[in-house]
């Protein structure tokens, strides 16, 4: 029930964002390989999560630096939108 509310809710947004932003020249450009790199960061983040021992401080290290990394993702993504690319 809870993933077809999350799409429903996602639909009405998009549905509302085109509507509303079609008149005032709202661009959002393509962006595979930022969207490929997050969807790849995301699984890093999982697969880190799972990591039991710490390795002498490194397996903290990678999930810190992971959460950067997305955080640069998703700031440049957004970026790209506003300047619609």
């Amino acid at each position: 029930m809870m993933m077809k509310y999350s799409r429903l809710r996602l639909a009405v947004v998009a549905i509302a964002a085109g509507l509303l932003g079609g008149g005032i020249g709202i661009a959002v450009a393509s962006q595979p390989q930022m969207d490929g790199a997050l969807r790849a960061l995301h699984s890093a983040q999982d697969s880190l999560g799972m990591v039991t021992m710490d390795k002498g401080g490194h397996a903290n290290k990678a999930r810190r630096l992971v959460s950067e990394a997305i955080a640069q993702v998703e700031q440049g993504i957004a970026y790209g939108n506003a300047h619609g690319y």
